[in-house]
């Protein structure tokens, strides 16, 4: 097998482990607030600053993460934020108020990202020709660890309870960890050049087109993030008194069997007519189906409705990786994809402190109607501002 096919492989099962442990905690913050830590005023409030704060100080070190990794490889950088990760998980098993779980999220925020790192890595190592596919493909751990996550994290909790369903999250993220150290490789000679960070962030953002395709996942993001401090608290609702976490997480996982199955599709569609088209169709089809989801009357409408938004909005993640492939020098791709994890966590910042002060005061329906009008928001800037402007990088490295 050809090393980049094999580091794709070795990098998706490391995703999937990854998002499977992210998902098995984090939709269940406001139920841990709830019943573990006394949270009773609030909740909503409380899971949206929990997620701001995680990412806000993700948007600060994402770019100097991502410079780190241009000039010292990307594999030390995800070795590093695996193992960060993996003590916060188990850090998190052990706080007893909401004031203590609030710095292990600002630990997550500032110190892991091994998920993006994983994906610089696949930018960086794979061949032109494959990257769309192979961006997808990865892609798809991170949907496919979704969808097994909160189902397995609902199970875990009902089972051994949310504490301990912390602790099998460490776990896990420490043997994901441990198959990047021992299989991964990459080829990279470090650079002799003095490590100058701003310089550095300087030399992408003076990119007047990479600054607009930022945009895409700071919308794409807040939309979607609005709804994690109200999602299964709303499921929750539908279902009715005494519904059991896993089925809550199941419907709440449903948009990632629709991304694992939809990804590759889009992909495929994107070689053929572009992925500024792909993406600008992702938005607008996912806006126009996430408008249904606040008139559900039953939890499993619910689920149906979110199952086909998921296979619409699995054209932008990917997308938006290989467009900047396409606008940004190899050499410069590992501060790109910081500063795209930067524009991810603020997109993360912004959404649930929005989605829970609505969910709060409103209600956790009119979540959906505010959601949706940012994610057409995203289409129309896709289309009319960034399309335009789209062409392919050349290299600056004589």
């Amino acid at each position: 097998m050809e090393a980049w096919r094999r580091n794709v492989l070795l990098l998706w099962v490391a995703v999937f482990i990854s998002a499977i442990c992210w998902t098995m905690v984090m939709p269940f913050m406001p139920v841990f607030l709830e019943e573990q830590l006394g949270v009773l005023v609030g909740v909503s409030v409380w899971a949206g600053v929990l997620g701001a704060v995680n990412s806000g100080f993700n948007a600060v070190t994402a770019p100097i993460w991502g410079a780190l990794g241009d000039r010292f490889g990307r594999k030390p950088m995800m070795l590093r934020a695996g193992l960060f990760l993996t003590i916060a998980y188990l850090a998190m098993s052990f706080v007893t108020n909401p004031y203590q779980l609030l710095g292990v999220r600002i630990m997550i925020g500032a110190l892991t990202g091994f998920i993006p790192t994983a994906t610089a890595l696949v930018g960086t190592t794979t061949p032109q020709e494959h990257l769309g596919k192979a961006l997808a493909l990865v892609a798809t751990a991170t949907q496919s660890g979704s969808i097994l996550g909160p189902l397995l994290g609902g199970v875990l909790s009902d089972l051994v309870g949310l504490r301990m369903t912390m602790v099998i999250s460490s776990a896990m993220v420490a043997v994901a960890t441990l198959v990047v150290l021992v299989a991964v490789k990459e080829q990279f000679t470090p650079t002799q050049k003095r490590v100058n960070i701003i310089g550095d962030m300087g030399e992408v953002l003076r990119n007047p087109v990479f600054l607009v395709l930022m945009v895409t996942p700071i919308l794409m993001m807040g939309a979607q993030s609005a709804m994690e401090p109200v999602i299964v608290p709303h499921i929750r609702g539908l279902l009715g008194e005494g519904a059991p976490n896993w089925l809550a997480g199941a419907i709440y996982a449903v948009p990632g069997i629709a991304f694992v199955l939809a990804a590759p599709l889009w992909a495929n569609l994107a070689e053929r007519i572009g992925y500024k088209t792909t993406v600008a169709l992702g938005f607008a089809l996912g806006g126009a189906l996430m408008l249904p989801q606040a008139v559900a009357v039953t939890g499993l409408g619910l689920g149906g409705l979110r199952l086909v938004a998921g296979f619409a909005m699995a054209a932008i993640t990917p997308g938006i990786s290989a467009l900047i492939t396409i606008v940004v020098p190899k050499e410069q791709r590992g501060r790109a994809f910081g500063l795209n994890q930067s524009a991810f966590a603020a997109g993360q910042m912004i959404g649930p402190v929005v989605g829970g002060l609505v969910g709060d005061n409103v209600g956790t329906a009119y979540v959906f109607p505010v959601s949706a009008v940012v994610l057409l928001i995203g289409a129309v800037w896709v289309w009319f501002v960034l399309g335009p402007m789209i062409k392919p990088a050349r290299s600056t490295v004589a």
